[in-house]
């Protein structure tokens, strides 16, 4: 009988830890931080906004999408793009990263935030640039690319920073991107007590 009771009580305690996903000092990893589709369906509204928007200024645009790419047409279309994007309509707008512009943020451990354009890249190249500003955790920030087919890609390699690595910049290029919608995961990973504080910018 105590055999059964003390096995028991191990079950039940084991379901808790599972279920609660918490176990004392015990310290998060950030293998979570694969590419995901979470927000596929507000990413396909950013596709067909854009080429809504761009078929208005190009005949042929919805036809031959090559054309909303031309520099002339995009950087009509971008400002267009970037007040859409302020009303939420393809997320949450604190998570629209538009190249050229920076967004920070202070991650604990165990936590997953995920920036994405608000539209889809004109050029075939883009730089991630993310600095630690503050913190003992580490963080692993991956990339990745969705087309207007929802297809999800990886078109550059992972950027780390280690637990109690200094403060610092790390970049990397996304290659083979024209006409995909980029998406940065950043999961902070160490000790449950700290965090992971930083800026991300990308730049064409």
């Amino acid at each position: 009988m105590k055999r059964i009771i003390m096995t028991s009580i191990f079950g039940l305690a084991l379901a808790v830890v599972l279920g609660f996903g918490f176990i004392p000092a015990t310290e998060q990893t950030a293998s979570c931080a694969d590419c995901d589709t979470e927000n596929l369906p507000d990413i396909q509204k950013a596709f067909n906004a854009f080429a809504a928007e761009c078929a208005k200024l190009v005949a042929d645009g919805k036809e031959e999408p090559k054309k909303c790419f031309i520099p002339n047409t995009y950087n009509k279309l971008l400002p267009i793009m970037k007040v859409f994007a302020k009303d939420n309509r393809f997320g949450p707008g604190d998570r629209i990263l538009f190249p050229g512009e920076t967004q920070v943020g202070n991650l604990i451990a165990g936590a997953n935030r995920t920036f994405q354009a608000g539209a889809p890249s004109a050029k075939d190249t883009m730089t991630i640039e993310i600095t630690k500003t503050d913190g003992k955790n580490g963080a692993l920030i991956k990339v990745c690319a969705v087309d207007d087919k929802g297809n999800v890609t990886r078109p550059a390699a992972n950027i780390k920073f280690e637990e109690n690595e200094a403060n610092g910049t790390k970049s990397v290029v996304a290659t083979g991107i024209q006409g995909k919608i980029i998406r940065i995961q950043i999961a902070s990973f160490g000790g449950v007590a700290k965090n992971f504080k930083y800026s991300l910018k990308t730049s064409q």
